[in-house]
């Protein structure tokens, strides 16, 4: 008899999520959407800049960050999944907990990467004579902004989201849920601290942008009907990156967290089908922040669009697939260092190993005192960082 009873309430519960599942049908249609998207989008990224570009402080930062955004794509678009097919039947509260825990650890990090890689912009472009960050030094910042992203989601193990719901009929649903209904008052602080957090990043990439634009604007002052080098550090294509991808951090989470604090108001029982998909829809922008780095680094980087055309047609040589972090890759750049007379535009057109083996003619050019051809301009964004000598140098040239 027991058996039989706990069958119906199964089936009944079964039935509450299909009848939600016609609310849910856009949220799932955009979160699969992702999933197909951010997975190959971010599997690229990495194998790119690992085996294309030289070591460089904005190349740690963008492949320990592709890394985490292919990590949530492998495990927080799945969990968010299962959120949506199983509404009311999710499966036990440990398991919502342990993927709460995970995906709040890879958002705080990742939004910790996006600060520092601002950071080092705005030490490159406004202050190129203090210290900068060196490939060496580089790597425990990057190990101190996963302690803290840790840090900010640990406190999600004592407050669960793992809501029980009255369905009626004698039924009790549980949810894994974004925003509760009826949260505690530490769920409340907490969700408080984010946004308090979430708005002081904010806040920051606003100023750090802010600097860097007016020291664009002086720049190109001095520098009006002047010859200039094309891969000026003021107007690099890193710093696009770093903007844009700054931007789409604050454009993804800002309607998260104004949900979280109005959520407690809203009666999702008593919204119309387009309004409650809406709100789902919303409630998951955030993954779109770990989807569309790869798309911005196609839109500003030549070099990164060459090499994804090569991958995709399987026409990577041999000779191309090496790392570039070996002694032997790095000998020609070294060459290079002794040969140039202080030629710091050419030297950064040159910023993978495949430029350097093609880039035959630099003698003749330094020899002759002109400027880099217009291919020889189409750089990576990573190129400013493989000098640490270049901010000095460049700041005696504006002299």
């Amino acid at each position: 008899m027991s058996n039989i009873t706990i069958q119906n309430v199964e089936l009944t519960i079964n039935d509450f999520n299909h009848r939600v599942s016609d609310k849910l049908i856009a949220p799932l249609v955009f979160i699969i959407l992702m999933l197909i998207i951010g997975i190959p989008g971010n599997a690229v990224v990495l194998i790119i800049y690992w085996r294309k570009y030289t070591k460089s402080v904005y190349r740690t930062i963008v492949w320990n960050l592709a890394v985490v955004d292919f990590s949530f794509c492998m495990i927080g678009i799945p969990f968010n999944i299962n959120r949506v097919t199983q509404y009311y039947s999710f499966p036990a509260e440990w398991i919502c907990v342990m993927f709460i825990v995970v995906t709040m650890t890879f958002l705080a990090y990742s939004s910790n990467l996006i600060l520092l890689l601002s950071v080092c912009r705005f030490r490159k472009i406004c202050m190129p004579l203090k210290s900068q960050f060196t490939n060496k030094n580089i790597k425990y910042w990057v190990l101190v902004c996963f302690v803290i992203g840790f840090g900010c989601a640990a406190p999600q193990i004592f407050i669960p989201k793992f809501e029980a719901i009255d369905l009626g009929h004698n039924l009790t649903g549980h949810t894994c849920a974004i925003s509760l209904r009826n949260p505690s008052i530490y769920s409340v602080a907490y969700t408080y601290c984010a946004v308090t957090l979430f708005s002081s990043y904010t806040l920051a990439l606003i100023i750090l942008y802010s600097l860097i634009g007016w020291k664009v604007y002086r720049q190109s002052r001095k520098q009006m009907g002047e010859s200039t080098s094309p891969h000026n550090a003021i107007s690099s294509k890193a710093t696009k990156v770093a903007l844009t991808i700054s931007i789409v951090f604050a454009i993804s989470y800002l309607p998260v967290w104004s949900i979280e604090s109005v959520g407690k108001h809203l009666h999702e029982e008593k919204l119309d089908i387009a309004t409650f998909s809406f709100l789902k829809i919303v409630e998951r922008l955030f993954i779109v922040n770990h989807v569309a780095n790869p798309f911005i680094y196609a839109i500003f980087d030549y070099r990164f669009r060459q090499h994804f055309k090569r991958l995709v047609s399987f026409k990577w040589k041999p000779s191309e697939s090496s790392g570039g972090e070996t002694s032997g890759a790095s000998l020609p750049m070294d060459s290079v260092c002794r040969t140039t007379k202080g030629s710091i535009d050419t030297l950064d057109s040159m910023s993978t190993l495949d430029d350097l083996r093609n880039n035959s003619d630099l003698n003749e050019r330094n020899d002759k005192n002109l400027e880099p051809s217009e291919e020889s301009t189409k750089e990576p964004m990573n190129t400013e960082d493989q000098d640490e000598t270049k901010p000095e140098m460049i700041e005696m040239k504006q002299l």
